[in-house]
């Protein structure tokens, strides 16, 4: 399956939902922090192998952070984008999906401070275990003293 078959099916599937193809074997799919476990759920379905990373970005202009699923299909990276509210950073997890993703969770938790909902450990990851609770270094708003 090609990349623009891909789009095709996710885009027929999700109305609304923003799939585009910015270049060859590469997907990506904007939606709606809502429906994300279901577009995630459907991808799973259709053949997709693993999420290979889930990145954090911190829009801070925005007030909002943008969450990155990258996901391995057919030869083809598919990446899932959804945003949150900055004030209210709460996910929900995608390990009962894809159970590597915990690991990239745990990662959203401690260096953005992002709350993923039913992580199966929420253990820190990179932090020290007397890293403050309260500061996440990869926030924009983050000073190094």
């Amino acid at each position: 399956m090609n990349s623009e078959e891909i789009r095709a099916i996710v885009a027929g599937r999700f109305p609304g939902t923003t799939a585009s193809v910015p270049r060859e074997r590469r997907v990506t799919v904007q939606v709606a922090e809502k429906r994300l476990l279901e577009v995630l759920e459907f991808l799973r379905g259709q053949g997709l192998t693993h999420a290979t990373a889930i990145t954090g970005v911190d829009l801070i202009g925005e007030n909002a952070f943008e969450i990155l699923y990258h996901l391995y299909w057919e030869r083809n990276m598919v990446t899932v984008r959804t945003k949150i509210p900055r004030d209210n950073p709460v996910i929900p997890t995608v390990s009962l999906i894809f159970p590597g993703a915990v690991t990239y969770e745990r990662e959203l938790q401690g260096m953005f401070g992002i709350r993923v909902e039913g992580i199966p450990d929420p253990r820190r990851i990179l932090l020290a275990d007397d890293w403050p609770n309260d500061v996440h270094p990869l926030r924009k708003d983050y000073v190094v003293k």
